[in-house]
């Protein structure tokens, strides 16, 4: 009777332990940290998995193209003819990505422990793209000056300005003022061992203008 009571105990201490490990997360600051480190330095992609139960090259893939597909609608806009600007765009986004990786930085705090609703706060020091606008700015009046026949052709207005915008961004700094975006997290209701985004979209968006455009907010 006693082996039989002894090995009930273990039987229900061993589902209990199996039972944790199948519903444990990764701890909210270190998923916060995955989350940005994927999408704005494309690194811990391989970890994406274990907090979101996606592939974590498709966070990096599905950012660059939402970027592009953005950027090249608004600054387009401003253009009354059509112009084509892939190829400029695609070397902007090069030296774009490579210069946040290098200049910028965060920090992370997890400003709400619950245990199923976790939020993480991201001190953001993105690039200083305010001083780049000043720049471009500048530098395009001078090219205008030189060249009356660009101003009078959006295709060569389009294309000067993408030339300059990317030289000025290979030299940008970070801001000095750090900008607090928020993550907020929810238990996966698929899977309880993994979480996902309550506010993906705004938190994205603040993210984007955080680490990219630092300074224009």
């Amino acid at each position: 009777m006693k082996k039989g009571l002894f090995g009930m105990v273990m039987l229900l201490s061993l589902m209990l332990v199996l039972s944790a490990c199948g519903t444990s997360r990764v701890e909210p600051k270190e998923a916060g940290e995955i989350t940005v480190n994927s999408i704005v330095y494309n690194k811990d992609t391989d970890k994406v998995k274990d907090v979101y139960g996606e592939d974590g090259a498709d966070f990096e893939k599905e950012f660059e193209k939402s970027f592009k597909e953005s950027f090249i609608s608004t600054f387009t806009a401003s253009f009354s003819s059509d112009v084509n600007i892939d190829k400029e765009v695609d070397t902007f986004y090069n030296a774009l990505r490579k210069q946040v990786n290098e200049k910028t930085s965060y920090t992370t705090k997890v400003t709400n422990d619950d245990k199923e609703s976790p939020e993480i706060q991201f001190a953001v020091k993105g690039l200083n793209m305010k001083g780049i606008q000043t720049e471009l700015t500048e530098e395009l009046t001078k090219a205008v000056t030189a060249d009356p026949s660009i101003a009078m052709d959006d295709e060569k207005m389009a294309k000067k300005t993408m030339e300059i915008y990317t030289k000025a961004v290979q030299n940008a700094d970070a801001v000095s003022e750090s900008k607090n975006i928020t993550l907020k997290l929810t238990v996966n209701s698929k899977d309880d061992s993994l979480w996902k985004m309550e506010n993906d979209m705004a938190f994205m968006q603040e993210l984007t203008t955080a680490f990219f455009l630092g300074g224009m907010q």
